[in-house]
C-alpha cells in the first residue's frame, strides 16, 4: 500500500516539474543501453558557452577554489539549491544545483538504483552523514541511520528495523554495512534485502565478498560525489565501474594531464555537461583510479578507485564511528558561515584527537566551539581534543592529505 503511495508522489512530483523527470531519465537509460559514447558537438558546445576553449585537453583543472570563485558571480536567481560537501581533501564548499540540473540529478540516481536492485517505492536504509526531515524519510520510504556511534545497541537496532520495516535495499557506506554483517552472522535475522549499494567509501573485496554471502543478494559499488553526483557504478559485483555517460565526462590523466593507457592509474578528473549555472571543467576529484576501457578516446570503463580511503576512527571507549559522519560536524559550521577551509581529523591516541584546520588568520571562537562541542558530543566526555591552526596540511607520500586518519592505530601496527 505505501509503496503504491510512494510511487503515485514521484508521479506527481514529475507530472508538477512538466514531466521533466521522466523525459530526462528515458534519456539517461538510452544512452546507457545503448552504450554510445558522449557527441564530441555536445562536449563542444558546453565549453563554448562555459566561456572555455573548445578543444577539452587545452581546460585548466578545476579544484575547490575555482568553483568557489566563480560562485561570486553566478546568477543568483537560477539557484534552486546548493550540494554541501566536504570533498575528498577536506575543503568544504557548496555547489549550486539549478532545477533543471536537479530533475536530472534525480533521474540518473533513479536509473542506476534500478540497475542495481532497487525499484521505486521500496522500503530501503540510507546509512549517510547527514540526518533528514522525517517527511521527506516518510515520502520516500526511506529510513536513515547516520552512524556517528557504531555501538552494538545501534547495530542490533539497524537488524531489528530490516525486520520490522521489511527493508528491501540498503545503500550507504560500506563500513557501516560490515559491521552489520558480522552482527547478522553471530545472530541471524529473516530479512528481506535484495541489494546493497555501497557509496562514499572503498572496501576491501574479501569485506565485499562476506556481506554478500551473510545477506545472499546482489552487492553493487557506487563511485559518487556531492559535486557532479553519479560518476561511476559496478554494474555486476567485484566488477569494473562503466561511467555515466549521459552527462559526465570522465577522465584518468598522468601527470603531464595526459589521459592515461588502459592499465595505468591517475587522477581522476570530471566534467559535468548539466552543470548549467555553475560550469563544472575538468574538476580535479582527489581521486585516483585504473583505466579500464575506452570507446573512441573516452573512458568507458574504470577500477580500482582509491583516495577515498578512509580510517576507522574510535570513541574513547572503543566503538567505531563511521568517519564520513563526522563529516558535517566540522564543515557544515564552516560553511554556514562562509569559511570553506581545508581540515583533517586525526585520532593521535586512545583518548587523544586533532583537527587540523588549513588558515594562517584563525577562525572565530564561536565555530570552534560548536564543532568542538559537535566533535565531544560523538567522542566522548574523556576525550582531549585539540584544534590546531596550520599553514598547510601535510600530505602523505602520494601527495594527498586524507580527511580522517587514525595515527595512533598505525604507530601500534607499525
Amino acid at each position: 500500500m505505501k509503496k503504491t503511495f510512494i510511487v503515485a508522489v514521484y508521479k506527481l512530483y514529475s507530472w508538477l516539474n512538466g514531466g521533466e523527470i521522466g523525459r530526462y531519465f528515458k534519456e539517461v537509460k538510452t544512452v546507457h543501453d545503448h552504450t554510445r559514447s558522449i557527441e564530441e558537438a555536445e562536449i563542444r558546445k558546453y565549453l563554448s558557452e562555459g566561456g572555455f576553449e573548445v578543444e577539452l585537453k587545452l581546460a585548466p583543472l578545476m579544484i575547490k577554489k575555482d568553483i568557489s570563485a566563480r560562485l561570486k558571480t553566478t546568477d543568483k536567481s537560477r539557484i534552486h539549491s546548493f550540494a554541501f560537501t566536504g570533498g575528498s581533501y577536506g575543503e568544504p564548499f557548496k555547489v549550486p544545483y539549478s532545477k533543471a540540473r536537479t530533475l536530472v540529478r534525480t533521474a540518473s540516481f533513479k536509473y542506476f538504483n534500478e540497475i542495481a536492485g532497487y525499484r521505486l517505492g521500496d522500503p530501503f536504509l540510507l546509512i549517510a552523514a547527514k540526518e533528514k526531515p522525517q517527511w521527506k524519510q516518510f515520502l520516500r520510504n526511506e529510513y536513515r541511520f547516520v552512524p556517528k556511534r557504531l555501538t552494538e545497541e545501534k547495530i542490533k537496532g539497524i537488524a531489528d528495523l530490516l525486520i520490522a520495516k521489511g527493508i528491501k535495499v540498503i545503500i550507504g557506506f560500506p563500513s557501516v554495512v560490515y559491521e552489520l554483517a558480522l552482527f547478522i552472522d553471530k545472530h541471524p535475522v529473516k530479512h528481506q534485502v535484495k541489494a546493497i549499494i555501497f557509496t562514499s567509501e572503498p572496501i576491501i573485496e574479501e569485506k565485499s565478498a562476506f556481506i554478500r554471502k551473510i545477506f545472499n543478494c546482489r552487492v553493487t559499488d557506487r563511485y559518487s560525489n556531492e559535486e557532479v553526483g553519479l560518476i561511476a557504478q559496478q554494474r555486476e559485483f567485484g566488477g569494473t565501474y562503466f561511467t555515466n555517460r549521459y552527462n559526465v565526462l570522465v577522465e584518468i590523466l598522468d601527470e603531464q594531464l595526459n589521459p592515461v593507457k588502459e592499465g595505468e592509474t591517475g587522477r581522476v578528473v570530471v566534467t559535468d555537461l548539466k552543470a548549467d549555472i555553475l560550469p563544472i571543467v575538468r574538476y580535479d576529484t582527489g581521486d585516483l583510479a585504473v583505466a579500464h576501457r575506452y570507446e573512441n578516446g573516452q573512458l568507458l570503463e574504470l577500477r580500482s578507485i582509491s583516495g577515498r580511503v578512509t580510517e576507522q576512527i574510535y570513541t574513547t571507549d572503543g566503538h567505531v564511528i563511521a568517519p564520513l559522519a563526522l563529516g558535517p560536524l566540522i564543515h557544515m559550521p564552516l560553511t554556514k558561515s562562509g569559511y570553506y577551509n581545508q581540515f583533517q581529523f586525526a585520532q593521535v591516541g586512545q583518548r587523544h584527537y586533532e583537527l587540523r584546520i588549513k588558515t594562517e588568520q584563525g577562525l572565530p571562537d564561536e565555530i570552534v566551539e560548536t564543532i568542538e562541542q559537535n566533535l565531544l558530543a560523538i567522542l566522548g566526555t574523556e576525550a582531549q581534543l585539540t584544534c590546531k591552526f596550520l599553514k598547510d596540511i601535510r600530505p602523505q607520500s602520494s601527495g594527498k592529505r586524507p580527511i580522517y586518519k587514525n595515527e595512533w592505530l598505525n604507530r601500534k601496527e607499525n
